[in-house]
């Protein structure tokens, strides 16, 4: 029987990603990138905390052990907005931000997702300063939350950057979305008008190409719960990855 150690997305696998990048490249923040504070190769790290943040407490302490400063994206939900978490992840030097889903809350209509979104900020801000935001897809949402910004300016806000819609083309992203960073079970995970150039199916691909050194940057984004800490965590998390992807096949049909 292969043990944990054998499994991709694992903790141990995730340590060996991050030893790969601090091999290789330096990181940075996602409000650092945006306001242009990084050298010419980089890695930018970002995890989007939808469910399980205790899982986020354990990344952040991989990264911090080996110097790696990420950003953590906390939805405002009750189960996720943990504040004690959130500011220990904080002090060890890396970034959070808001994962706003407020069109889908407010079934489509700007004004009242505006309203919640200015509430959740708040909230945010009273833990820490938020300086970026990223949307969360909700694939079982009809709406794109980054819709919501065709009506309203998120800088209005106080915030610098929105993590798809304030990035270049120059990223190359990998998601790990779908158990894999080939981008191909995402509805919403990709950056507008990028085509990706490279991809990897697991994460022993994506450290081959880490290591090769063949890109001048990385935009990983790679959730949290998805890093399985024990056998029976990985089967349950396997399992629901299989399912999600399959509703996502079926949406991307209906949709189409």
């Amino acid at each position: 029987m292969l043990s944990i150690d054998e499994h991709d997305f694992t903790i141990h696998k995730f340590q060996l990603l991050c030893e790969a990048i601090v091999a290789t490249y330096p990181t940075v923040t996602m409000s650092e990138y945006m306001n242009k504070e990084h050298p010419a190769r980089f890695v930018l790290m970002r995890h989007d905390v939808d469910r399980m943040p205790g899982h986020a407490l354990e990344t952040a302490r991989v990264e911090h052990e080996l110097g790696i400063r990420a950003t953590y994206y906390f939805r405002s939900i009750k189960s996720v907005f943990k504040p004690e978490i959130m500011m220990q992840i904080q002090d060890m030097g890396h970034e959070i931000g808001y994962h706003y889903e407020t069109l889908s809350e407010a079934n489509g209509d700007p004004e009242k997702g505006i309203e919640l979104f200015q509430s959740h900020l708040e909230d945010f801000n009273d833990v820490c300063q938020v300086k970026t935001i990223c949307m969360h897809g909700r694939p079982l949402s009809k709406y794109d939350n980054r819709d919501m910004w065709k009506t309203y300016d998120f800088k209005d806000y106080g915030i610098i950057g929105e993590a798809y819609l304030s990035v270049g083309s120059e990223l190359n992203y990998f998601s790990d979305t779908g158990r894999s960073w080939n981008n191909k079970n995402s509805l919403r995970d990709f950056i507008p008008n990028k085509i990706e150039d490279f991809t990897a199916d697991t994460t022993d691909d994506l450290i081959d190409l880490i290591e090769s050194c063949e890109l001048e940057n990385l935009y990983i984004l790679a959730h949290p719960e998805r890093w399985s800490l024990n056998m029976v965590d990985l089967g349950l998390y396997c399992g629901m990855d299989m399912a999600v992807n399959l509703v996502k096949k079926v949406l991307a049909a209906v949709r189409t």
